[in-house]
């Protein structure tokens, strides 16, 4: 043989190529981030200056309205002075100075004092959000906010002691952090946003060693919820202190707030939380690294919650799909979070998994996450958490949240043995393996299913050799394949209908012919189940002979759907518009809120 000549299997060979394409495709996806995010803290101050500039050219002759013009020049000087000590490190001394703006810009629109036309009224709100948004972005690193009644001094000594609010959301110290939504510059999440009253900031509660019980089922960037604050009132006591109550709101279960005899609507951002949580991410790179190294993937796995825990909201689930994460969710959130009706009643959670583990084991590991978030929060059974949720999975998603509404009962098994379980010959432990995987009941609490380009009958991308060789580059967990191995150690099981030998994954797994597809169309849903399909068709209007790209029409396609939407857009159906609209029609009519 000539030196330098190939002596490779084509099989070999064609993982060799599987290999450089990554290498290629990891170096393309690693030059970009979905989600990008800057802040500009100097903003605020800026923005607060620019109305307190407005307001001064009322005129001072304007009776009754003169008191705009003093306000104005009152608050520019306030601002300034605050920027002032900011810029010598002097951030303690710099918040009264906020706090006394903010109250000042109230005082006036309590009074119904607005000036001639609705641009002093404006003015007034935004100097009141964007001076009292800068004070609570500096006043959490102020030691001073730990105390019960903490005491700001603004100009010639005047003094403030502020209170929390009794009809507050949240409880005192409760978040770690805050940052003004005003400051923050995203990119990458739908904008989703709501004008009005109050200071809108990303509130974050931070996931630490000390609260790794708390926290469990939370991000490990911590909580990022939308919240709004806003001086809700103002008593002089007899000391001549001023006592400042400030509301501390939910902005998502607070649509207005009352201030002096009008009620305006609650200022609020529902983009700026998921473009924290989600900065520097990108949605392709991370979901083909998840894929491909399984065993560190699964350290994260989980469902994960997105807000405090509410008894009473009915959850909905979201799973993504293959060599995806949940960052897919990054539009549908704040969608379902700034409808005031759909935030009332639901909560969303969002489960992540290692996606090239195959079907039955993330179907397992959603199952087993699902038991230990009931056993956390509803032990009793008596919340929506136990007995009525909404899920919903794109892609490969689609599959697992089928499978949690799946009267299995011994179908899966009989794709794999022609024996009966209890005759086949098994170790106790691989028995035990081998019933988790293939023997489940539905979900007792998952009510309605949505589907965005679900392949429940299996997907031809699967069968590619070369789909199947980048497959076959996943690291999965030892513990993972540890039954496949110690069958294959044994002698031949009698009656087993597939290569024990064989490394599944995912991939496998979703290939028409595989034994979980063909148990699925054989399984029934259970009774009273409720579902629905998003499906792609490129544009092309060619159903029933269509596809996105990945799934074909006859895959995602199933009978008995309470509805069915064609969109006309690719393998991504969940960042279609009409899609998005159809989802929220969906939960609304889930929780029985009159159409629109």
């Amino acid at each position: 043989m000539k030196q330098g000549t190939d002596n490779c299997s084509p099989v070999r060979s064609l993982a060799r190529t599987a290999r450089f394409s990554i290498f290629l495709l990891f170096l393309a996806l690693a030059s970009c981030s979905t989600v990008k995010v800057r802040t500009d803290k100097s903003a605020l101050t800026r923005e607060g200056l620019e109305s307190a500039q407005e307001l001064q050219k009322v005129s001072l002759a304007e009776t009754p309205f003169a008191a705009l013009n003093v306000v104005g020049k009152s608050c520019e000087a306030l601002l300034r002075e605050g920027r002032r000590r900011e810029r010598q490190g002097r951030h303690s001394d710099a918040a009264g100075f906020y706090l006394s703006s903010a109250v000042q810009a109230r005082e006036l629109i309590v009074a119904g004092n607005f000036g001639p036309d609705e641009a002093s009224e404006t003015s007034l709100i935004n100097l009141h959000n964007r001076s009292l948004a800068r004070l609570a972005e500096i006043w959490s690193e102020d030691p001073r906010h730990l105390d019960e009644r903490p005491v700001l001094y603004g100009d010639d000594n005047e003094t403030f002691e502020l209170v929390l609010d009794p009809n507050s959301d949240f409880p005192r110290r409760y978040f770690d952090r805050s940052v003004s939504t005003a400051s923050i510059r995203g990119k990458g999440v739908v904008d989703k946003r709501r004008e009005g009253f109050g200071a809108s900031l990303v509130a974050i509660r931070e996931n630490t060693e000390e609260r790794a019980e708390e926290m469990e089922f939370f991000p490990k960037r911590g909580m990022h919820v939308p919240i709004t604050i806003a001086v809700s009132g103002v008593r002089e006591t007899e000391s001549g202190t001023k006592e400042v109550s400030i509301s501390v709101l939910d902005s998502t279960r607070n649509e207005t707030i009352q201030v002096g005899g009008r009620r305006y609507p609650l200022a609020a951002d529902f983009s700026a939380p998921m473009e924290m949580l989600l900065s520097g991410k990108n949605e392709a790179l991370s979901g083909l690294t998840g894929f491909l190294n399984a065993q560190k993937q699964a350290n994260t796995a989980g469902i994960y919650l997105l807000e405090p825990y509410s008894p009473e909201r009915i959850p909905v689930v979201l799973t993504h799909g293959l060599i995806s994460v949940p960052i897919i969710w990054r539009d549908i959130i704040p969608e379902i979070m700034s409808d005031p009706e759909l935030a009332k009643r639901y909560q969303i959670l969002a489960f992540t998994y290692p996606s090239s583990y195959p079907v039955p084991e993330s179907a397992l590991l959603f199952r087993n996450e699902l038991k230990e978030l009931r056993e956390r929060y509803d032990p009793d059974g008596n919340d929506p958490l136990s007995n009525n949720m909404v899920a919903m999975g794109h892609s490969m998603g689609g599959v697992l949240t089928n499978l949690l509404a799946k009267d299995m009962g011994d179908h899966l098994w009989n794709e794999i043995s022609s024996l009966p379980f209890d005759e086949v010959k098994l170790s106790p432990e691989q028995r035990d393996s081998l019933s988790a995987l293939a023997f489940f009941e539905p979900d007792p609490a998952a009510r309605r299913l949505v589907f965005f380009s679900a392949p429940h009958g299996g997907a031809e991308m699967a069968t590619l050799s070369i789909v199947n060789s980048v497959s076959q580059l996943a690291k999965l967990p030892g513990n993972l394949i540890m039954t496949t191995a110690d069958f294959a150690k044994g002698p031949p099981i009698p009656g087993l209908k597939v290569d024990i030998q064989k490394k599944v994954t995912s991939v496998q797994s979703l290939q028409p012919d595989s034994p979980i597809a063909r148990a699925m169309k054989k399984a029934p849903f259970k009774s009273g189940v409720i579902y629905h399909s998003v499906i792609g068709d490129r544009g092309k209007g060619d159903t029933p002979d269509s596809s996105d790209g990945v799934v074909a029409y006859w895959s995602s396609h199933l009978d008995g759907a309470a509805s069915e939407l064609i969109v006309p857009t690719d393998h991504g159906t969940y960042k279609d518009p009409g899609a998005i609209e159809e989802l929220k029609r969906i939960l609304r009519l889930h929780a029985g809120i009159k159409s629109r």
